[in-house]
């Protein structure tokens, strides 16, 4: 993938959902009654965020993605950092969700996980030093990663709201349940098997996630015969070093492809600096690099370097128009009470579309499926 207008358009609509997830966790926690509103309230960040982008028929808009899950995360922090704060942490939290989207002749099954928006979320970033074996995908997987990131991928704790199963184990098991779905539904009438792809995105420690689960999923898909030539790639944007050469040749043997956007400016993207952690962006990985000519050396502007707004801004360098309303997208009215769960069922131990809905849903975006 180079860095050219319609590459920079597909990249702008990924980071763009990202950027929800960041909206939506800071909207939800304004609300002062306490609602988990996420559903309603990531509606609209996607449709005002996806309107930036230049679709112009509202219509179209609302039917552009169809949201199928909401993932939530648990952190088991290390004992001695929590003791030190006054308060703790919170147990779970809302991390990301699943979308699906319509492109042509092909499904786009978007995996989204925000950044670090919390302080459990930066005890994480900092608990880097730690490697740890990475077991996803079973024994055939190798490798090690950092122990913080792998913590906030794996962890569950049945005893709180939300935490029966882990957000890796939400991610693949939703979109094992997407693909399967989705070709099923092009099969009804015994036409070929519909095109489907698996895009896991996220900025930051959102982008380490995105790894580590484009990893699962493709080893989860490997072995259903009916989920054959589905292509699973990871898009990150200033994600930092996930892991060691094992694990970046793990990723690569299951067929991941992996782009990462870069800002030169920006730190953490080489981060952790421990020799045993190697760029994701060599062999079998594309780097887009982003630049904005500055040679940044202050602390505030290398946290402007690494922000989720400054990446958006400089994709979109070559459409002043966009970058003009994107500027203001995060400005939001203040927050009013909203529904909680409308539509969304606590099914498997996550928060998703029942069957029946979901088929409702995406024949919005298609038109029913074949009759037999």
């Amino acid at each position: 993938m180079a860095a050219g207008d319609d590459d920079r358009t597909e990249l702008l609509g990924y980071g763009l959902m990202v950027d929800a997830a960041y909206l939506t966790y800071d909207a939800v926690k304004k609300q002062t009654d306490g609602r988990e509103c996420y559903e309603a309230v990531l509606s609209d960040k996607l449709d005002k965020l996806i309107a930036t982008a230049g679709v112009e028929d509202a219509s179209r808009r609302r039917r552009r993605h169809v949201v199928t899950a909401h993932f939530f995360a648990t952190i088991e922090p290390h004992q001695a950092v929590v003791n030190a704060l006054v308060g703790g942490v919170d147990k779970t939290y809302w991390f990301g969700y699943v979308a699906v989207a319509r492109r042509g002749d092909c499904w786009d099954v978007v995996v989204a996980w925000r950044g670090s928006a919390t302080l459990a979320d930066w005890m994480m970033d900092m608990h880097v030093m730690n490697l740890v074996d990475f077991g996803g995908g079973g024994a055939a997987a190798g490798g090690h990663v950092a122990e913080g990131f792998y913590n906030v991928y794996t962890s569950k704790d049945a005893k709180v709201k939300h935490g029966t199963v882990s957000a890796k184990e939400q991610a693949v098991m939703e979109v094992k349940r997407l693909v399967d779905h989705l070709r099923r539904r092009s099969g009804a009438a015994g036409e070929k098997p519909v095109r489907v792809r698996v895009t896991v995105t996220g900025h930051s420690l959102g982008g380490a996630v995105a790894v580590m689960t484009a990893h699962d999923v493709a080893a989860a898909l490997a072995a259903d015969a009916d989920a054959e030539g589905v292509r699973v790639r990871a898009v990150t944007f200033g994600a930092p070093r996930v892991g060691d050469d094992a694990f970046r040749r793990a990723v690569a043997a299951r067929g991941v492809e992996v782009f990462r956007v870069i800002v030169k400016q920006d730190i953490v993207p080489k981060l952790p600096m421990g020799e045993e952690y190697v760029d994701a962006g060599d062999g079998d990985y594309d780097i887009i690099k982003l630049d904005d000519g500055g040679n940044w050396l202050s602390p505030l502007e290398l946290i402007r370097a690494h922000s989720l707004d400054l990446y958006l801004q400089l994709i979109t360098l070559r459409n002043p128009a966009i970058a003009s309303v994107l500027s203001n997208s995060n400005s939001d009215a203040p927050p009013q009470a909203k529904e909680e769960w409308k539509d969304m069922k606590e099914e498997e131990g996550y928060m998703r579309l029942p069957f029946l809905k979901l088929k409702e849903e995406l024949d919005k975006l298609e038109g029913p499926s074949p009759k037999k």
